[in-house]
């Protein structure tokens, strides 16, 4: 393609590179609410069932290891459509799982297939934009077609529940992966420049992978998008097993209390692609990832005080999650930015690493859980201190003015 060409292309593209990124999102928060009724059926305790969500983001993270330098090597169309068959497999595989382990292996490669669309369409963004700004611009309606997903999907997935039980809420999912494979293999076009295959060498794709961990600004947007995401998705993951969140503790139940704190995303974001024109990405990194901080200490003092209840709660997480989704353009942009010729790699490393911290976490916070949203707020403490002081000490001097 021809830059003009690229730049024709862009509007084009840009639906089907935001349902591509939300499939994997869209797969989960589908799930979500039916995680207790899974637990119920199969005779597991929570924790286990939740094993249906953190071993998919393992899988969906890993995944991106190498769904990143296939696409640089071979191109990004020849992946999304291998990634969209796996992920098709997966849900087959889920869907007629007769006990929780074959369950949670279909979950496996569904996050597999998944990882390749979410680690390609910030790939083929900075294939596609002429510039930073650009980058920017483009990356935030990705993640507004994710949030938009995590808003409504645990609506639909609790909807779907008399009608089909949890599997249909992983043969909704299916449907929305046919429409994906169907629209790449009958209109996407190639947007890899240069491949390279000397990437697929593993001594070389750790070497690759070593680089960009150790580069102080990648690392910076890195450890920054890795946090603030965990804490997002941990509240996702463990919201029906908190009081607060499940109707326990208040009128709304799960499917309207994870949807109405994921608009908390959406909000975030598009408040950050108006900000995109006037804001560097690193200023917009830092300011909303330092923001994010004082709503969670807000409930934790109310909670101590025995002052926090459903709304106020539901309310304060709504803005933690519009500050981490305002923050996500600018972390997503800046690793491909600081990851020039390597954005496939770039953008695995980065995809990787965020599911792998979210795993991680929604294990964490799952053994701890006591019914209270005590432990999942202490989780996410500590994830946005990490965020600001990984960001503070590895980005170095940041500039003055956008």
């Amino acid at each position: 393609m021809t830059a003009n060409g690229e730049r024709a292309a862009t509007p084009r593209i840009l639906p089907l590179l935001m349902l591509l990124f939300a499939i994997g999102d869209l797969s989960t928060s589908l799930l979500v609410p039916s995680l207790p009724g899974i637990a119920r059926e199969f005779g597991t305790p929570d924790v286990t069932a939740q094993l249906a969500v953190s071993g998919f983001a393992m899988a969906f993270g890993l995944g991106q290891l190498l769904m990143g330098p296939l696409s640089d090597a071979f191109g990004r169309r020849p992946v999304l459509i291998g990634g969209l068959v796996l992920f098709g497999t997966g849900s087959v595989l889920a869907a007629l799982a007769p006990g929780i382990e074959a369950l949670i292996a279909g979950r496996v490669v569904q996050g597999a297939g998944a990882s390749a669309g979410y680690v390609l369409a910030p790939a083929v963004v900075r294939d596609v934009a002429t510039d930073d700004r650009q980058t920017a611009r483009m990356m935030a309606p990705l993640f507004i077609a994710s949030g938009s997903i995590m808003i409504f999907s645990p609506l639909i997935g609790e909807a779907l529940m008399p009608v089909g039980g949890w599997q249909a809420a992983i043969l909704a999912g299916l449907l929305v992966a046919c429409i994906a494979f169907v629209w790449v293999v009958s209109s996407f076009r190639e947007t890899l420049r240069e491949r390279v295959t000397g990437g697929l060498n593993p001594v070389r794709m750790a070497r690759t992978y070593a680089g960009l961990f150790v580069h102080g600004r990648y690392f910076a947007y890195l450890i920054t998008h890795c946090c603030a995401y965990g804490a997002s998705y941990t509240f996702i993951a463990n919201a029906p097993f908190i009081d607060l969140a499940n109707g326990k503790g208040g009128p709304l139940g799960v499917g309207i209390s994870v949807g109405v704190v994921m608009a908390g995303f959406l909000t975030g974001l598009l408040i950050a692609r108006r900000l995109t024109a006037t804001v560097g990405v690193p200023q917009g990194a830092h300011y909303f990832i330092v923001a994010s901080i004082l709503p969670v200490l807000v409930q934790i003092a109310l909670h101590e005080a025995g002052l926090l209840h459903q709304y106020t709660y539901l309310a304060l997480e709504f803005l933690i999650i519009a500050l981490i989704g305002g923050m996500a353009p600018f972390t997503a942009a800046g690793v491909v930015i600081e990851a020039p010729g390597r954005a496939g790699s770039g953008a695995a490393l980065l995809g990787a690493s965020q599911m792998l911290t979210a795993a991680g976490v929604i294990v964490i916070v799952g053994f701890l859980n006591d019914g209270t949203m005590l432990p999942l707020a202490l989780m996410q403490v500590v994830l946005l201190v990490i965020a600001v002081a990984g960001f503070r000490l590895t980005y170095g001097p940041m500039p003055k003015s956008a």
